[in-house]
């Protein structure tokens, strides 16, 4: 009886045959049918490895060879060392790989924001031109996603030097407002330039420069309310009103024939028939109706009481309906968007004469929300110069959330479409654009533009124009 080995060896044999008939077909070879693959394979292992040691010797002996980066339009950089090129031609049509400062300044020449790396070795043989670029252009550009828009917050805030000694420092908030604080609203208050040294008062948004000090503080009574300290760089941010001062008229002293036993200055006020007070200014020949602050201002005037009301305190002159009907009228003028206030506001109390004060612009024509006692902190801000060589005041700080940016059109007003376009960047630098061409080279086509109004944009220092032209250097 045959054994389990037997069977098994059995077994085995007629595999072999069966292969070998199908592989060979002969069922009795004089060698196996897998030895002669197992052959084959080794030898074209053997080959593969020859053909890359041969590779490998040709590198060697001749690096690089990469020419493919030639036909591509972008920023060229080099892999083991980060510099930056790009593949121009010249007047007569010869390639020069020529460096350039930053990645800006490749995306302008290049045309376009895309970026090829390539080793050492391939850029090895290729001709070097000049140097081209902007210095100071950035050498990154925020991702669109990262741009922000509105609200742009400018601050004046109390600081404290490494001296101890406490200043106003002004922070403008990009894409971002300040937490907390006392929304003004229709209230107003007393704004001091720390710099200037001169008065505000500021309404709605608005701040109107405060000429003669002593007629608003009087005639207002504002003498015993505490006056914000603020910067010039946050006044000049904000819209500017005509001043808060009197207005008196020509001629004053000299009687008038509008109001009999009247003289050209003094104030009238007549009881309306609504129950309310109109007030006048007596001219030489008319009254000239005025506003209830007006006629504050005006009675709060030395001057007036030396040549209106011959020394005495002034008062304004009580006259009937029947007196106005008979004289030349001219009616109180409709407020414009830039006039003071018509009506004194209620006032907003100052806590501090170091409270912090903030003014949030959501866009051009709407007036900034202002609001007293927030809570800023400017601390991780890019510090910047306080002015510029032609004088214009820029914020202390600049502060833009990290790897963000804005695309802002600078305009005088809501209804202009042709504001300049600047790119804001992390570092607080505004780069003006020259076209939306341009913000197309740079990852921004189809971005719109935050529109901002030109006074507030003004406040970041400028960086260089980023122009195809600047960057090749022709100015």
């Amino acid at each position: 009886m045959a054994s389990r080995r037997d069977l098994y060896q059995s077994y085995q044999f007629l595999v072999k045959r069966v292969v070998s008939g199908v592989v060979l077909r002969e069922t009795d070879p004089a060698q196996s049918p897998l030895r002669r693959m197992g052959g084959a394979v080794f030898g074209s292992v053997m080959v593969a490895v020859l053909a890359l040691a041969v590779a490998g010797v040709i590198g060697v002996v001749s690096p690089g060879g990469n020419d493919r980066w030639k036909d591509t339009e972008a920023v060229i950089v080099m892999e083991e060392t980060g510099a930056r090129f790009v593949w121009l031609p010249d007047e007569a049509g010869v390639f020069h790989l020529h460096p350039v400062p930053n990645f800006v300044s490749g995306a302008l020449l290049a045309g376009t924001a895309e970026v090829v790396e390539v080793s050492r070795a391939s850029l090895a043989g290729a001709p070097r031109g000049q140097t081209l670029g902007i210095a100071d252009a950035p050498d990154a550009v925020p991702d669109p996603d990262q741009l922000v828009g509105a609200p742009w917050t400018l601050c004046a805030a109390p600081v404290e030097l490494a001296s101890g000694e406490q200043v106003t420092r002004t922070a403008l908030v990009v894409g971002g407002t300040a937490d907390g604080g006392r929304a003004a609203g229709d209230a107003g208050f007393l704004a001091r330039d720390v710099e200037r040294g001169t008065l505000h008062y500021v309404w709605q948004g608005v701040q109107y420069p405060v000429p003669d000090e002593g007629a608003v503080l009087q005639g207002l009574t504002l003498g015993d309310e505490v006056q914000v300290q603020v910067g010039t760089a946050w006044l000049s941010g904000l819209p500017e009103g005509e001043p808060l001062a009197p207005e008196p008229v020509a001629g004053r002293g000299q009687p008038s024939s509008a109001l009999p036993g009247a003289v050209a200055g003094q104030v009238a006020v007549v009881e309306s028939e609504s129950g309310g007070q109109l007030y006048y200014q007596v001219d030489v020949d008319r009254l000239v109706g005025i506003s209830r602050v007006q006629a504050d201002l005006l009675l709060a005037d030395p001057a007036l009481s030396a040549l209106s009301y011959g020394g005495a305190p002034p008062t304004a002159l009580p006259v009937s309906p029947a007196q106005t009907n008979a004289a030349t009228l001219v009616p109180l003028a409709e407020r414009g968007p830039t006039d003071p206030p018509d009506e004194q506001p209620e006032t907003l109390p100052v806590r501090s004469a170091t409270e912090t004060v903030c003014a949030a612009f959501a866009g051009v024509d709407q007036r900034p929300a202002v609001s007293l006692g927030a809570d800023v902190d400017a601390s991780a801000a890019a510090l910047s110069e306080q002015r510029t060589a032609d004088g214009t005041v820029l914020a202390d700080a600049v502060v833009v959330p990290p790897g963000g940016g804005a695309l802002v059109r600078a305009q005088g007003s809501d209804s202009a479409t042709d504001g300049f376009l600047f790119l804001v960047t992390d570092r607080g630098r505004a780069y003006r654009v020259p076209d939306e061409a341009t913000a197309g080279v740079l990852g921004y086509a189809g971005v719109d533009p935050v529109p901002m109004p030109a006074a507030l944009v003004a406040r970041v220092p400028a960086g260089s124009p980023l122009s195809a032209q600047l960057a090749a250097g022709a100015g």
